[in-house]
């Protein structure tokens, strides 16, 4: 009996061993290793949503060491954002306060240097809300915060094949 047990839990260990793949808990597609991010095309009169956006995005895809940042002649990939549309609108609430959300719009791809897009492009909208135009960089922070962890869900997974060396 004890036998027939060493024996199925060394064929388990086989098994499992046989099926892993090296991953990390967020691989990026394509298997890249490294990013360029440019400043973002701006379609509005917002330029300081263009700063945040880029330094959140720097911070988001380098995290941890997840990717090299890098220029355009040395990135495996570059991400492409072009900001649509900043956009603040009154917005009921339950509350005797008047709130407002600001929305931010911004359309997305990853292109491969060699190969294909990574990312199709896509729009990502992000939003926060506000009371007073003091809370108004507050709400475009939220709403930055809010596309690139989007971008971030949309390019990245958890089962992987295995990467290149």
């Amino acid at each position: 009996m004890l036998r027939t047990l060493d024996l199925g839990l060394t064929l388990l260990a086989l098994f499992l061993a046989a099926g892993c793949y090296y991953a990390t808990p967020s691989s990026f597609l394509g298997g890249i290793d490294s990013i360029a991010i440019p400043r973002p095309s701006n379609y509005t009169s917002a330029q300081s949503v263009a700063d945040s956006l880029t330094a959140a995005s720097l911070r988001a895809f380098g995290q941890k060491g997840a990717l090299r940042i890098a220029d355009a002649e040395g990135a495996d990939a570059i991400l492409y954002l072009n900001i649509l549309s900043v956009e603040d609108r009154f917005y009921p609430s339950a509350q005797s306060v008047d709130q407002y959300r600001c929305s931010v719009v911004v359309a997305v791809e990853i292109k491969a240097f060699e190969g294909p897009v990574l990312l199709k492009q896509y729009e990502a909208t992000g939003w926060g809300t506000y009371e007073e135009d003091a809370e108004r960089e507050g709400a475009v922070g939220k709403a930055v915060s809010m596309v690139v962890r989007d971008i971030i869900d949309r390019s990245t997974w958890t089962k992987t094949a295995p990467r290149r060396p």
